[in-house]
């Protein structure tokens, strides 16, 4: 497939990288490998195109990208296939993804009209100024490097597109090297609706030679990334050296602490929501499950139940409740990573059994404590479910908080008054009160605390983080008449 760079098609004379399907192993499509010079012409042609879409009024931008989600909803059964087959995730949850962008948009192009400036008081300080008149407007950084992970690829382009170009910024994507051709699809949308070819582009490529040279550009002004926090420190390691403002959605190891009080069928259908969903590769679903010692033998028996009721196979097959994951590989590390926390003391009840080429059987941990690596910082990209418990409000919280990452966490509790002051002390960017952590809307302020991220995601805050203020000073102008 060919990509779309500074108003050209790029495909030929370059080395072509296959794109596979993970379920079948079948070469889908061939995208090519870009080099350093076409990263540097794309971001000399996206400080073109940026200028050409800033000077367009807001109404006008707006236009334009509710005309690009009305694109991407009219092609969601082609793009979702697209996505199922290039990534393995279930035909549903591919479809959905194009849902989220159209919503975020919409919300973004709504804030985006409101987004208002401030008149500033004079005459509140002892200098010369009692006759000036200050002003503020929020303007575009510039050229903005967009960087996604392959598990939410549509969905996240969509978090970060939407605030960045509504704010009337340039966007460059890098999109995941195992599942980019959605992504290729959904800019040529773009394109289709309005946008200038040189505001919209897509990078494809090695990350070890695409990606240090997008976030070392001096021409990129700002980056937002969501992956692994190992690469963000990376990137802004990098980016440092221009001083480059850096957005990250990163790790997770989230929480799901259940009270002796909990509602523990309500419980399950939350845990199965937010673990089984993508094959478990969601940054914020749960991954420790934290229950309290009266109800964890109700809890786990509740849970293999329900878990064998669930049909895993070709993503496809619209009866199927989970996919396949992104790589034999992915799913191999995941295997891995539950014999280790077997060879520590934990005890596989249910599950865990690689099938095909990228389908796991859920896996349902024991035994599992707090000193163990699953507990802490070892994060399972995958659909596990170690149990802990404990008996006290303290000794859950110790084990919530005793944990690098701080992404999402979840308590579920029939008393509302401990719940809330139990999340009050969560450490975590959002605490979902009688519910999974696998939550976000498009209006909120997702990100995480601790190593779990910088910045927010979400029309309520993020336009701020793609605009910079300016101030506006008219001296001289007040009470001379």
């Amino acid at each position: 497939m060919y990509v779309q760079l500074g108003g050209g098609t790029v495909e030929k004379e370059r080395e072509a990288l296959t794109v596979f399907d993970p379920t079948t192993g079948e070469a889908i499509d061939t995208v090519p490998a870009l080099t350093k010079a076409d990263i540097d012409r794309a971001v000399e042609t996206a400080a073109e195109g940026q200028r050409e879409w800033a000077a367009k009024p807001q109404t006008e931008r707006n236009r334009i990208l509710r005309h690009f989600a009305e694109l991407l909803l009219s092609r969601r059964a082609e793009l979702g296939e697209l996505l199922c087959r290039e990534n393995g995730k279930r035909i549903a949850e591919a479809e959905e993804e194009f849902d989220t962008v159209a919503a975020l948009v919409e919300s973004y192009c709504d804030k985006a009209s409101h987004l208002y400036g401030v008149s500033l008081p004079n005459g509140t300080d002892a200098t010369n100024c009692h006759g000036d008149m200050i002003v503020t407007r929020h303007e575009p950084v510039g050229v903005v490097a967009c960087l996604l992970p392959f598990n939410f690829p549509v969905e996240l382009c969509g978090h970060k597109i939407a605030p960045a170009l509504a704010a009337g910024n340039a966007v460059i994507i890098k999109p995941p090297s195992d599942c980019p051709l959605a992504i290729i699809r959904l800019v040529d949308c773009l394109h289709e609706a309005g946008v200038p070819a040189g505001a919209a582009q897509v990078v494809t490529g090695r990350g070890s030679v695409i990606g240090d040279t997008l976030v070392s550009h001096p021409g990129i002004a700002a980056i937002t990334m969501t992956g692994g926090t190992e690469t963000g420190a990376h990137i802004a390691e990098v980016a440092a050296k221009n001083l480059t403002r850096c957005y990250f959605e990163l790790g997770g190891n989230d929480a799901f602490v259940v009270m002796d009080d909990a509602d523990i069928d309500w419980t399950i259908g939350q845990a199965l929501e937010g673990r089984a969903n993508n094959a478990g590769q969601v940054c914020c679903a749960s991954k420790r499950f934290i229950v309290h010692e009266s109800v964890a033998g109700a809890f786990t028996d509740k849970l293999i139940l329900a878990l064998k009721g669930l049909k895993i196979g070709d993503p496809m097959d619209r009866s199927m409740d989970i996919g396949g994951m992104i790589s034999e590989k992915a799913r191999d590390e995941v295997v891995r990573q539950i014999r280790r926390t077997v060879e520590q003391g934990a005890k596989l009840v249910y599950g865990g059994e690689p099938q095909g080429k990228n389908f796991l059987i859920p896996a349902v941990l024991t035994n599992v404590t707090g000193a163990m690596d699953v507990a802490r910082d070892m994060e399972i990209f995958g659909a596990v479910f170690p149990i802990m418990t404990f008996r006290t409000a303290e000794e859950a919280l110790a084990l919530v908080n005793n944990c690098p990452y701080g992404l999402n966490s979840a308590v579920f509790s029939r008393d509302m008054a401990k719940a809330i002051s139990f999340a009050e002390r969560v450490q975590a960017g959002s605490v979902i009160v009688n519910g999974g952590s696998n939550y976000r809307t498009a209006t909120m302020p997702f990100g995480g605390y601790k190593k779990s991220g910088v910045g927010r995601e979400g029309s309520s805050h993020t336009l701020l983080e793609f605009t910079q203020e300016k101030s506006y000073v008219l001296r001289n102008v007040l009470g001379n008449l």
